[in-house]
């Protein structure tokens, strides 16, 4: 990949013209912005962007300035940083019209952007206290989250005016606005640290207050009725507040907020589907009719999508790409609900285009795949899903297009990817204590109180601005002889985040491969470990069947001489015999037994898979053991699992794997929030 060129004078004018245009039709002239505080921001901008692509201390003298002068001039947060939204997509538009391979500098765009913007918002923050700020109506009014309210209060104003038989007198969870939250719209502008809890709070405050306006209407107690409305009032303008600023980030962010729902929603149980969709011939429309003839047929394209959006707002969420192409996510949609959309949209494409006069035929590309049993999505990984998409493009025509919703070809997907980081990426390079990081991952009690036992450590790689599961990568990393390399450098990050980890846990599970425990440095660190920065954290090596049966007296050695102990990872695949477990559980050492992970996937489907953890469970239990089920992802099965008495569970139902300082957050605000010293069990976290 080329070097990121900077940005001409020229370019930087049509950028800050543009955005004064963005401004405008916004409504922020009329709203946020005097003619002087704007050309005040536009010229503070002008000097971030002359420092593009640059990133070092004398920059951050440039994003000072701006942040002072947004706060001399009373400007919003939100404002601020919709408007680096904006410069961004100018910027990926610049590099679409002018560079040979627009999508492999998105990545280094978007870095810098975030950087400048996270530079800005520090200093904002330095000197900017906490205040509501004013959202244009016009930007937000048709949202689905605002017509749900604005329709509520409809029925309260008229209710007060006479006709109470028609008060919305409604729990909170069964009102209109609590399933639109379940939208994928709603869960993509409030996924980010569980702004959704906090959303669904005010709105239970708000009803619990409606009951009491009611109760006060209906006994004629006006003076408190009128006490009740206004407060009412009050909390409905700070969630419109809220919802505003959400919205209007989302906009103006529309890709990468697009791309992070993607990734959060491989959490949520429910069908997914991904396409991509293409105007065919795209390049050859616009060198025969010209580029305009090709932006009026992209528009056609996304005033279609927008009208599909509306009607289908439960399941269905777009967004246009970088390079003239279009992602459709559906979630909780049927695989031919998303293949009579597919044939729609070729269908009203083709229509529309003869209606408005265009003088060539429109036709469109896609491709589509099912997500649904797909774990985990690096924004890396977002560009090779679409790439494999685009690169196995089918013409629409005639609305035969079938979604890929096979187990086999998503596998065919991931083999594919898994062949461009290896192309792409060198192993060797990338095991360095600053190339690689820690996630964790709850385990929790499966029983009434549903508390957090312990923590695994999830390896990951560091990739641009995001995280790649070293999983993909641990079958080479193992073949190349790397293993003890690598299982070292994760130990190095526990040491390094042990402070952190002890405010969140007493309990650590790690893995180990083989060749970590052979490795006499990797036990001298291990050792050295558990006697200093981890000595109050009790530590669980994890181990696999497999390495088990290899392994017998080492493990016992490591157990007599060092005090660990270990859990049997993936237990039930058969590689261990009953003999070789008995044994070391006897002699000490081996205190967990985590059940293999697809036993718990078919375990409501499967009634031989119930009766494997039900055995596995009395032998535990006869053994003095301890049982923990992985892959957790729905309540049926953590019903049944909770039925069968199991110990303890982990899964995306039970808390997603994150950064440790991410993990002190949650906690901090689930503890909190319930008002005791431990985090109990609130659902997907």
């Amino acid at each position: 990949m080329d070097e990121l060129p900077g940005l001409s004078a020229d370019q930087i004018e049509q950028l800050l013209t543009n955005l004064h245009a963005f401004h405008d039709s916004y409504g922020a002239l009329e709203t946020l912005l005097t003619e002087r505080s704007e050309q005040h921001v536009l010229d503070a901008f002008g000097h971030i962007l002359e420092t593009f692509p640059r990133e070092d201390a004398r920059d951050e003298q440039v994003t000072e300035t701006l942040a002072d002068t947004c706060q001399h001039h009373d400007i919003p947060f939100a404002l601020l940083m919709g408007c680096f939204n904006h410069l961004k997509e100018g910027v990926i538009q610049l590099a679409t019209a002018t560079l040979d391979d627009p999508v492999s500098h998105f990545g280094a765009i978007n870095h810098w952007f975030e950087w400048a913007k996270q530079s800005t918002a520090h200093f904002y923050l330095l000197h900017e206290s906490r205040r509501l700020q004013p959202i244009p109506e016009a930007a937000i009014r048709e949202k689905v989250l605002i017509q749900c309210y604005l329709s509520w209060l409809d029925d309260v104003n008229r209710a007060i005016q006479g006709d109470l038989e028609r008060f919305p007198l409604i729990p909170a969870h069964e009102s209109h606005f609590a399933r639109a939250l379940r939208y994928p719209e709603s869960l993509l502008i409030c996924l980010d640290l569980k702004i959704c809890d906090l959303i669904q709070e005010q709105h239970r405050l708000i009803f619990q207050q409606a009951g009491i306006l009611y109760a006060m209407l209906s006994t004629r107690r006006h003076e408190q009725a009128y006490l009740a409305y206004q407060e009412i009032q009050q909390k409905v303008s700070q969630l419109f507040n809220l919802l505003g600023t959400l919205y209007f980030e989302s906009q103006t962010n529309r890709i990468h907020r697009f791309f992070s729902f993607v990734q959060a929603s491989l959490y949520l149980p429910g069908n997914k589907y991904f396409c991509v969709i293409n105007l065919r011939g795209m390049r050859k429309i616009n060198t025969l009719y010209g580029t305009e003839t090709g932006d009026r047929a992209l528009k056609i394209i996304e005033g279609l999508l927008k009208k599909e959006f509306e009607a289908h707002q439960s399941w269905m969420l777009y967004t246009q790409g970088i390079a003239g192409d279009f992602y459709i996510m559906s979630y909780m949609a049927g695989v031919e609900q998303v293949q009579q959309l597919l044939r729609r949209l070729q269908e009203n494409t083709l229509l529309r285009a003869r209606e408005e006069g265009l003088p060539v035929e429109i036709r469109l590309q896609t491709n589509g795949i099912s997500l649904t049993d797909l774990r985990e999505l690096t924004t890396e990984n977002m560009h090779h899903l679409i790439q494999y998409l685009s690169r196995h493009m089918h013409d629409a025509e005639n609305g035969d297009r079938r979604i890929e919703d096979s187990p086999e070809q998503a596998e065919k997907m991931l083999q594919w990817m898994r062949e461009q980081y290896h192309k792409s990426l060198n192993l060797r390079n990338m095991l360095s204590d600053k190339a690689v990081d820690i996630f964790v991952q709850p385990l929790v009690t499966l029983d009434d109180h549903k508390r957090i036992h312990a923590f695994e450590v999830l390896g990951r790689f560091r990739q641009d601005d995001g995280f790649i599961s070293a999983g993909i990568f641990i079958d080479d990393i193992v073949s190349m002889g790397l293993a003890a390399e690598f299982d070292k450098l994760i130990l190095g990050a526990i040491v390094q985040q042990a402070e952190g980890l002890k405010q969140i846990t007493g309990r650590l599970f790690i893995n180990a491969s083989a060749h970590s425990l052979e490795d006499e440095t990797y036990i001298e660190a291990l050792a050295e470990a558990l006697n200093g920065p981890l000595k109050p954290l009790d530590v669980v090596v994890e181990l696999t069947e497999q390495i088990l049966l290899n392994s017998v007296e080492l493990i016992y050695r490591l157990h007599s001489e060092h005090g660990l102990n270990f859990a049997i990872d993936d237990f039930g695949t058969g590689y261990a015999s009953l003999q070789t477990v008995i044994e070391l559980a006897l002699r000490g050492g081996i205190r967990y037994l985590k059940i293999d992970g697809s036993l718990v996937r078919t375990l409501t489907t499967n009634k031989a898979s119930e009766q494997i953890i039900r055995i596995t469970r009395q032998m535990a239990r006869e053994l003095e053991l301890q049982t923990v089920v992985e892959y957790v992802e729905t309540t049926a099965q953590l019903d049944k699992l909770t039925e069968i008495n199991l110990d303890f569970g982990q899964g995306y139902l039970l808390g997603v794997p994150d950064p440790v300082p991410v993990w002190q957050g949650k906690l901090n605000y689930i503890k909190s929030k319930q008002g005791t010293n431990e985090a109990v069990f609130p659902g997907i976290i």
